[in-house]
């Protein structure tokens, strides 16, 4: 395995690991990421992270909560999942992860191999993602050498299909 200042090696099937959340942007990203892998033969990955448990919670309680994030994620990936199926034939691996966002993006690219291309919804309007975007960048190019693909969301579906 390459390490991560290294440029990864690929193997021959190629992935899109959208990064997903409950933003409509995500979704117009999934989208885009399902009709480029139809277009292409390609695979879609779903990635979904949760926030770690805060350390001044008490244990059973911290529990609890983590357990409901990563349950409420889950459910997130499976209905999207479904979606993907339904729309674009696409069965999306699921990937569910705790921890600091833009870090397990990074690291779920880097374990699996076959992502070639990471997608992120961005919205219009400023948000507290034009950080995570700007970093993901930068991560991306000195450790990882995958493309990360911004996905503004508000592109139409004919739009989409248009950039396919």
């Amino acid at each position: 395995m390459s390490s991560p200042t290294q440029p990864k090696t690929y193997a021959k099937s190629t992935k899109f690991m959208v990064c997903i959340d409950d933003r409509e942007e995500s979704k117009i990203a999934l989208r885009l990421a399902c009709m480029k892998a139809n277009a292409r033969g390609s695979r879609v990955c779903m990635l979904h992270v949760t926030a770690p448990a805060d350390f001044q919670t008490l244990g059973a309680i911290a529990d609890r909560m983590r357990d409901e994030r990563k349950a409420e994620g889950m459910e997130l990936l499976s209905t999207l999942a479904e979606e993907a199926f339904a729309t674009y034939g696409i069965r999306p691996d699921l990937v569910l992860r705790e921890g600091s966002t833009g870090d397990e993006i990074i690291a779920a690219a880097f374990e699996d191999p076959d992502v070639n291309m990471i997608a992120l919804g961005v919205a219009q309007q400023a948000s507290g993602r034009g950080k995570l975007t700007a970093w993901l960048a930068s991560q991306l190019g000195s450790k990882l050498y995958v493309p990360l693909l911004m996905v503004p969301g508000n592109l139409t579906d004919q739009q989409l299909q248009s950039i396919v």
